[in-house]
């Protein structure tokens, strides 16, 4: 949903991506660090700071629109740069669910209406919604369905609602709709896939 949008918003990333590929810094190296401020996401969350936490994946989803601007710019966009992009991104998806997790499971993040630990339940389904939502799609437009990127919790609607929720120190709400919404993507795109390649 927010992809199409972000393609809308391309051409005011781009003189950003043409002074950032000036100072000799390629895509594929923006791509690495939005993976490593992920990272640094998932280790505050893990301590239980959720507003901080928030508010670094959401300074990280900014990397992630970047790096295909610097491409762009550089007139560096390869397969391999997109290859490495949706791997970062899984690596990063995999970090910031299991530092959550941690974080439940330890006490360190505890929110009205959650039992004690009960996080991690949501952690894991939350986790899985996110990975199944781009492993439906690559199989889908492997198998020759064409674009598939109906539903309306693709990986920028994760990180800014898990963003936001952090930073209200709502984080377990949050993963709620998450794990919701992403199985539910994930359905809408068995259906539509099952409508294109018969």
């Amino acid at each position: 949903m927010l992809n199409r949008l972000r393609e809308r918003v391309a051409g005011v990333m781009d003189p950003v991506g043409r002074a950032i590929s000036r100072a000799g810094i390629g895509p594929n190296a923006v791509t690495v660090l939005g993976l490593i401020i992920c990272l640094i996401s998932a280790a505050i969350f893990g301590l239980g700071n959720q507003a901080l936490g928030g508010l670094v994946l959401l300074i990280g989803g900014f990397f992630d629109v970047l790096d295909g601007a610097v491409a762009r710019a550089s007139g560096r966009e390869t397969r391999f740069g997109g290859f490495l992009d949706s791997t970062a991104d899984r690596y990063a998806d995999l970090l910031l669910f299991s530092g959550i997790m941690f974080a439940t499971v330890s006490g360190s993040i505890q929110e009205p209406g959650f039992m004690a630990g009960q996080g991690w339940i949501w952690s894991l389904a939350a986790l899985s919604g996110s990975l199944m939502v781009s492993y439906v799609r690559a199989r889908a437009e492997a198998a020759g369905s064409g674009r598939m990127d109906v539903g309306i919790m693709e990986r920028a609607e994760r990180l800014i609602l898990l963003g936001i929720g952090g930073l209200l120190s709502l984080t377990c709400y949050a993963l709620v709709i998450i794990a919701v919404l992403s199985h539910l993507t994930v359905l809408h795109r068995i259906i539509e896939a099952r409508k294109r390649l018969g």
